[in-house]
C-alpha cells in the first residue's frame, strides 16, 4: 500500500533502513489528507499508531 501523501521526512533517508524507521521519521499524516483519504490515513494509524488529529477525523465521520 503506498503512503504517498503523508507528511515528508524529517531526515533523510538511506538505503539501510528499515521499514520501521521510515514509519517512524514519516511523522503524522496531515488532517487534510485524513479527510480526503480516510481508507489510507486508517492503514498508516494502525501501521504507526499515533494521538494525532488524523484520529480525531477519523472517530468524528
Amino acid at each position: 500500500m503506498a503512503f504517498d501523501s503523508v507528511v515528508a521526512s524529517r531526515a533523510p533517508l538511506s538505503a539501510d533502513m528499515t521499514a520501521a524507521q521510515v514509519i517512524d521519521l514519516a511523522g503524522a499524516p496531515c488532517p487534510v489528507w485524513t479527510a480526503e483519504n480516510p481508507d489510507r490515513a486508517l492503514a498508516w494509524i494502525y501501521v504507526a499508531p499515533a494521538d494525532c488529529m488524523a484520529v480525531d477525523i477519523l472517530t468524528a465521520r
